[in-house]
């Protein structure tokens, strides 16, 4: 009873201060917006590139699932039902779920379903997401090098480029930590038990199992056919969203030059990454509108841009994590541990 109560607690004040800044966001977004021109640009949008936008959706998901079969596959052959399932269980709990608990929900799915460990699931996801931050990075620095910079830009257009050239620096020094701690765990791990000697040694043992886990799940691709499909891959999913932000102006009737998607995919997925509301609301549609707004957008046409853009993705994404949450009969309680998982901050065999 303590354990849930302590679970609720954590989760609580996650989701208010979620709550809390997507508010913020949501006003700063629809601040001097007239909402009349705003939804009649809505009304009006084309129905047919935002059928393509939902089609590109579910299809990124499939090749996130491919991709993951790379990842998995030195721990252990996994079946593509398995890795899709628990893709958009996963994406689907992040669209309702505070603290982006779907990442740890869908690593102990898969762990359950494949009879995996936890740890070296998550520790895959892991990976996955430096592959995505990696083309995230060349995104945004061939946003920032290939756009002309209005006028009151240039000034900081030098420092915008320094910028993204040194976040991909700080990003390489990252992979490079990683690659080290993958093949030295094991010092790593015996200086860390030293460090922890004032523990019981259920516990010592307990905290260096998990981390050991969570190492085995830090793949290191050593086939070089297999590191060419991996980013292939995340190429694949990343230019599928970039092609989300063509069909976004199509819809609306929004004709940028072709770099502007970049930097406008750039600072959506940045936006996303700051703590909100489940689902990105507030942050996702200020900094897909600010996005817009750079290249001389409208206010009402930047916002109903986002607006549309989230709506063509937040909605099929929780369509699809229903119709796999009911297809393959997964049990509410055992999200519910997983809830429990995230809140201590440990992923269990």
């Amino acid at each position: 009873m303590k354990k849930n109560k302590d679970l609720i607690r954590s989760i609580n004040w996650k989701l208010w201060l979620g709550l809390l800044i997507s508010a913020l966001f949501l006003y700063l977004a629809f601040r001097n917006v007239d909402p009349a021109r705003t939804w009649e640009v809505i009304r009006s949008a084309h129905l047919f590139p935002l059928s393509l936008i939902v089609i590109l959706t579910f299809f990124q998901y499939v090749i996130r699932a491919w991709r993951w079969w790379i990842l998995l596959e030195p721990i252990k052959k996994t079946g593509f039902s398995s890795r899709l399932s628990s893709i958009l269980i996963g994406f689907a709990a992040n669209c309702v779920l505070p603290a982006r608990l779907g990442e740890f929900i869908r690593a102990n799915y898969m762990g359950r379903r494949e009879n995996i460990s936890g740890s070296s699931t998550f520790g895959t996801i892991v990976v996955e997401r430096l592959f995505d931050g990696f083309t995230l990075l060349l995104i945004l620095l061939i946003g920032l090098i290939g756009t002309s910079f209005p006028a009151e830009w240039s000034s900081i257009s030098g420092s915008l480029r320094a910028t993204g050239f040194f976040l991909l620096f700080i990003y390489i020094l990252v992979i490079i930590f990683l690659a080290g701690f993958k093949y030295k765990a094991k010092p790593f791990l015996n200086i860390l038990d030293g460090f922890l000697f004032f523990l019981p040694n259920r516990f010592r043992s307990r905290i260096t199992d998990m981390i050991w886990n969570f190492s085995l799940g830090l793949v290191l691709i050593k086939n070089p056919y297999r590191w060419v499909q991996a980013i292939f891959y995340s190429l694949f999913v990343w230019f599928a969203n970039l092609y989300q932000i063509q069909l976004i102006e199509q819809s609306t009737g929004l004709e940028l030059p072709f770099m502007a998607t970049f930097l406008i995919m750039a600072m959506a997925s940045f936006g996303a990454m700051i703590p909100s509301a489940p689902g990105f609301i507030g942050t996702f549609h200020l900094s897909v509108q600010l996005g817009f707004r750079f290249y001389g957008v409208g206010k009402e046409e930047a916002l109903s841009a986002a607006i549309l853009w989230h709506a063509a993705v937040f909605f099929p994404t929780m369509l699809f994590g229903l119709i796999a949450f009911l297809l393959f009969n997964t049990p509410l309680g055992r999200l519910s541990e997983d809830a429990d998982i995230l809140k201590k901050e440990h992923i269990r065999d």
